[in-house]
Formats: structure tokens, sequence, C-alpha cells
């Protein structure tokens, strides 16, 4: 029963793997043979990796996320949001923090405004620490889309 139990866990985490790569390769538009060239790994690998049957290695992982244009902790972190157990209560629970994707760099803020009196951009972050990780993605790309058309 221990064996099955674990052998669950393993399954849970390479579909995890392979969900979160196949979503950012879609985000990227990429198909699974750019992707595979991009990273130097054989399409039918990056397929059995994204289908969860195969494990890739740290090194596999690494050349993906270069391959990507993603830092190799943000996908580390979209897996720990995949695998994180729901709440008991039914209640949704909020990340400790927020992906790198969706944080702001310390000199990139709001062209001026100070962080402590924006209280639309505090609101937004508060909201968006309740959202699972792939709704925050989500978020992300719509926000980015509404400030290009703005552009």
């Amino acid at each position: 029963m221990l064996q099955e139990g674990r052998l669950a866990n393993e399954r849970g985490v390479l579909q995890a793997w392979g969900e979160v790569i196949r979503r950012y390769r879609q985000w990227k538009r990429l198909s699974r043979r750019d992707l595979a060239m991009k990273a130097g790994i054989s399409p039918v690998f990056l397929g059995e990796i994204e289908r969860g049957e195969k494990d890739p290695s740290s090194h596999s992982l690494c050349l993906i996320a270069d391959a990507l244009d993603v830092p190799l902790a943000e996908l580390y972190l979209r897996v720990a949001t995949k695998l994180e157990a729901p709440p008991s209560n039914g209640e949704l629970r909020g990340q400790i923090s927020l992906p790198l994707g969706v944080r702001e760099a310390a000199d990139d803020y709001l062209e001026g405004v100070s962080p402590a009196s924006d209280e639309t951009a505090f609101d937004l972050y508060k909201i968006v620490r309740l959202l699972r990780s792939d709704q925050q993605v989500s978020l992300l790309i719509l926000a980015r889309s509404l400030a290009e058309e703005r552009k």
C-alpha cells in the first residue's frame, strides 16, 4: 500500500511537470518540435515529458527552461503550486508570494507612482494572491496584451 501511494505521488509529479512545460510551450506559441529543437532534445522525449511518461533530468529541465526563456525557478514554482493539496475546508488558499512573472522588478513599478500610495495596485495584488498559479499567469497574459493595445 505504501508503495502504491509513492508511485501515485511520482506519477503526479511527472504529470505536473508535463502540464507546466506544455502550458509554457503553448503560451510561447511553440510547437513541440520547435521547443525540442531549441532545447536540443528529441521531440519524442519532449512529448513523453509533457504526457508525464518520462522523468526529465535537471539538465533537461534547464535546457527546456532556457529554450522557453523562463527562469527554471519559475517552472519549479508552477509545479509546486500544482502539487499543493487543496485546503480541507474548501476555501481558496493564496500563495505565499507571487510567481516571478507576476512580480514587478524593483525599479519598474508604475513609473513614479509610490507602491504605498497606489491602492489599486495593492488591491489587485491582494486578489491575485488568492488565485491559483495558472490563473495568475492567465491574468498576467491578459494584462500584458491590454498594455500592448495601449501602445
